[in-house]
């Protein structure tokens, strides 16, 4: 009777052994080492963001979007004002942006304006394949987000950007 448990153990032991070895190792060239299987866009110089708080919030998250993995809810809940987080839940921020904007990354923050104290525009441009979006951060005193959205913007190819309502579709629900 403990013939077949033996056999059951060293089958199990050989079979993991396999796995390990096999199925466990990336092939180097199939791999990629961005999941978002695009690499950053060459026809636009990335911005150097000033030394400011609302600089610093929109550096940060541009390079939460930019992220290998997928925005974790964690890390925002610091970061959100609690007005905001009334208005939108972090959850579903988190949610959106990671649906609707890191299918297009990685994006080069290629221009930034803050055209009010606490209140910053990253221009953030992926590849080729899609046009610009304008992300919008409006943050407290205390340095915590109180108002995000993003408008995409038409093509950079045309040589237009888009400021009014006709051109760019704005993203409501992000907080404003």
């Amino acid at each position: 009777m403990q013939r077949p448990q033996l056999r059951t153990t060293v089958l199990t032991a050989v079979a993991a052994t396999a796995l390990a070895f096999t199925g466990c190792v990336a092939d180097p060239e199939t791999a990629d080492d961005l999941p978002d299987r695009g690499s950053a866009p060459t026809h636009v110089a990335e911005v150097n963001f000033p030394d400011t708080e609302a600089a610093r919030t929109s550096q940060w998250v541009v390079d939460e979007i930019n992220a290998t993995r997928s925005m974790n809810k964690q890390d925002w809940y610091p970061k959100v004002a609690p007005e905001m987080s009334d208005e939108i839940p972090v959850d579903s921020l988190v949610g959106t942006l990671n649906s609707e904007l890191r299918p297009s990354l990685p994006y080069v923050p290629s221009n930034y304006e803050e055209p009010e104290e606490n209140y910053g525009i990253t221009r953030l441009t992926p590849d080729l394949t899609a046009g610009p979006i304008d992300l919008h951060i409006q943050i407290d005193d205390t340095g915590r987000i109180t108002d995000l959205w993003y408008e995409e913007l038409e093509s950079a190819d045309s040589g237009e950007t888009a400021t009014d309502d006709e051109d760019a579709e704005t993203n409501d629900g992000l907080g404003s």
